[in-house]
């Protein structure tokens, strides 16, 4: 678990919190909701090939061994840096990131609880302070997640049973055709850029997918191959594990993340990995990378 002392932030568009002797990103005011919360999204049908043949050198490998802790932490800049601007639906998401990226990272489910408080999304935010409480032993962090707990759930029977109270995460409602159409637009580019090895506009684009249909999936997997292609193994790893969690069928994730761990060392992960894709029949399967991640699992041995 991540040593939560170690990251005094200090923000000031925190929600909930009072003055307790708490660290600096525990801390909040009393920002109030905007009058609208975000809207959902649905997979596509068509996903990207996974990324393959991730060969970084001896020198260079230690350098790409970013620690999922690292990429929490500058998820977590990102995001208060929004908190700051309120800008809080993309907040909620750069925190969200940080926590796919480590999900035993205190500060990074508090501070998704705050900014999901701040949306209106008070069960979910609940169970981010929950998580955090469980994850902690530090009694003034476990005691300002409950007093965040308590109001949470004064607020969320004042809403009643909107989508937000009742726990729908920014993103997992209806997203309207002209959003989708975006979206699929953005996505379809990405994959274009990825083929043509432009990594980084690839990044850029399959972002702004992202952010118009937060639970595109295939998008979460090409994104991935372009951080494979920035050689950003550890950025890669936390889009293909969110694909997995949203479609825990589906193989592309499976090769994409054993890639990403290889490269950063994790050679038994990555191992079990190659070998689960080969055992797959999934319709997203590729028939020459079974009989490569085969080879790759043997290697690994």
């Amino acid at each position: 678990m991540v040593r939560t002392r170690s990251f005094q932030l200090g923000i000031s568009a925190v929600v909930w919190l009072g003055t307790m002797a708490v660290p600096a990103w525990a801390q909040g005011t009393s920002a109030q909701p905007p009058a609208s919360a975000a809207k959902p999204a649905a997979p596509a049908a068509r996903a990207p090939a996974p990324a393959t043949d991730t060969k970084p050198g001896p020198a260079e490998a230690p350098a790409q061994r970013t620690s999922q802790a690292v990429l929490a932490a500058t998820r977590i800049r990102d995001g208060d840096a929004l908190m700051r601007e309120r800008r809080y639906r993309e907040a909620a998401f750069a925190f969200l990131d940080a926590e796919h990226a480590a999900p035993d990272h205190v500060e990074a489910r508090f501070k998704l609880g705050n900014a999901l408080a701040v949306l209106g999304y008070y069960a979910r935010a609940i169970d981010e302070w929950e998580a955090a409480s469980r994850l902690t032993q530090d009694a003034a962090i476990r005691q300002s997640a409950q007093d965040n707990i308590t109001r949470a759930r004064t607020k969320q029977a004042e809403a009643g049973a909107s989508p937000q109270a009742v726990g729908q995460l920014p993103g997992s409602g209806p997203v309207a055709d002209t959003t989708r159409a975006q979206a699929r637009r953005a996505y379809e580019q990405g994959v274009q850029h990825i083929s043509q090895r432009a990594y980084a506009p690839a990044l850029q684009t399959l972002t702004q997918a992202l952010q118009q249909e937060p639970l595109l999936t295939v998008a979460y997997i090409a994104r991935g191959s372009a951080n494979i292609g920035l050689r950003r193994y550890a950025e890669a790893a936390a889009d293909y594990q969110f694909a997995l969690k949203l479609e825990p069928e589906s193989a592309s994730p499976l090769y994409g993340l054993a890639e990403a761990y290889r490269a950063l060392g994790r050679n038994l992960e990555a191992r079990d990995l190659y070998e689960r894709y080969a055992r797959s029949t999934a319709a997203d399967v590729r028939p020459e990378l079974k009989e490569e991640s085969r080879q790759k699992a043997e290697r690994l041995r």
